[in-house]
């Protein structure tokens, strides 16, 4: 059986991930996720929801890609430019640093000049400084991103607990960049969508 749907797919004009769940009910009609995760540093793009598209196989057929196509662009270039910003704004930071470097050793230069010659010293301090400097600024970025996600899954579970199953996994999706818990958010994906199938069969039978 051929399909083009992958041609479609690669049509779009987006890059990085692009989640797609289906939900199929026992009449045969479909409700589409389509949601780009916010691959970006920039938390502002997670407040972003995923599409939702409902239809029977031959509605979806015809119009599914026509309807996604502009929103996913636009998300894709809205996360460009936020990740534009973030690289801009870290230049910025780094030449600003860069300089003051500069001057903290072309001042510590003319001091070392004015009473003893050997500078080595001083050199050994600054690297020391930066290497430090350098680690601390990565342990504040794990421990930010790790307290994110602990919020999210938080999050999630309280959803769940009030049968809010569509808005948990939308906001379980959001994590797709933390690549470390593929594995846990793959694991909770599957439990969220056993419990909404379980709670639609439930909602039937009433």
């Amino acid at each position: 059986m051929q399909t083009n749907f992958f041609e479609h797919i690669s049509a779009l004009e987006f890059h990085g991930a692009l989640n797609l769940n289906f939900i199929k009910n026992a009449e045969g009609f479909l409700t589409v996720s389509v949601y780009l995760p916010n691959a970006t540093a920039d938390t502002a793009g997670n407040v972003i929801p995923p599409m939702i598209l409902k239809g029977n196989a031959a509605e979806l057929g015809e119009g599914f890609f026509g309807a996604i196509a502009a929103p996913v662009k636009q998300t894709a270039s809205l996360f460009a430019n936020l990740d534009a910003y973030q690289q801009s704004l870290k230049k910025a930071a780094e030449s600003s640093k860069a300089e003051q470097d500069k001057k903290n050793k072309g001042n510590k230069g003319k001091t070392a000049s004015a009473s003893t010659p050997d500078t080595d010293d001083d050199d050994d301090n600054d690297e020391t400084e930066n290497l430090f400097s350098a680690q601390e600024n990565e342990q504040k970025i794990l421990t930010e991103k790790k307290k994110r996600y602990e919020s999210v899954l938080e999050q999630v579970a309280e959803l769940s607990k009030v049968f809010k199953y569509d808005e948990a996994i939308s906001l379980l999706q959001s994590c797709a960049d933390y690549l470390e818990k593929a594995g846990e958010i793959s694991e909770k994906g599957a439990d969220l969508m056993k419990r909404k199938a379980k709670y639609e069969e439930f909602l039937k039978d009433l």
